[in-house]
């Protein structure tokens, strides 16, 4: 077997089903504390809407929607992970810093703007797609189904970016937890602290004092 296979089957295997789960539990935590619980109430009502109002095509194309929009969580999710695996090794190793740990450069300007989410290849052909169904849904339909499109529409959106700061999150922690492991007397955590707190409280992990 190739390296590079050998490599692929690591990644997909340490990224896989488990992995995925426990972002969208992550995500399920924070909607149960009401952090996404506007975007997540109007979705439910959308989707209970658009099943009565949609025409048999009109629920095909919502379907395939949703199964687009979770194949880009997925993707988010991993190129997430690994773009904090990155960046915790390179606040470590250079001194380099950005607030917010490099999310903005490494994750958001890479897959949730243009032009840089065109070079991953698939996850663009599925924003494509995605953008098509949800043409082609808004297409014919009266306002009150437009309404509820947009608030499916919205909560994927919400979802997948949710999806990429946690992977970040988790795969910059991981870099940490790499270096304690190879160079524990070099304490990683301790010179890396005020990072990980900038990094945490950009994304929203922690709040200051006066926030809270």
């Amino acid at each position: 077997m190739s390296t590079r296979k050998v490599l692929q089957e690591m990644l997909e295997n340490c990224l896989g089903a488990a992995y995925q789960q426990e972002i969208r539990n992550r995500y399920q935590r924070n909607v149960e504390k009401d952090v996404y619980g506007v975007e997540e109430r109007e979705y439910d009502a959308g989707i209970a809407e658009l099943t009565i109002l949609f025409s048999q095509e009109k629920k095909a194309q919502l379907a395939e929607y949703e199964k687009t929009c979770s194949s880009l969580r997925e993707y988010a999710a991993r190129y997430g992970f690994l773009a904090g695996i990155y960046c915790g090794f390179k606040q470590y190793f250079t001194s380099a810093h950005e607030a917010d740990g490099g999310f903005t450069k490494y994750v958001c300007d890479e897959i949730h703007r243009m032009p840089k989410m065109k070079r991953h290849r698939e996850y663009y052909a599925d924003i494509e797609r995605r953008n098509s169904l949800a043409e082609a849904m808004d297409t014919g339909s009266t306002g009150k189904a437009q309404y509820h499109i947009v608030s499916v529409e919205c909560a994927w959106d919400q979802r997948s970016y949710s999806a990429s700061i946690d992977g970040f999150y988790l795969g910059y922690h991981a870099a940490v937890a790499i270096l304690e492991e190879i160079e524990p007397y070099s304490f990683p955590a301790l010179k890396l602290e005020s990072n990980i707190l900038c990094m945490e409280h950009r994304l929203g992990y922690i709040k200051t004092h006066e926030t809270r």
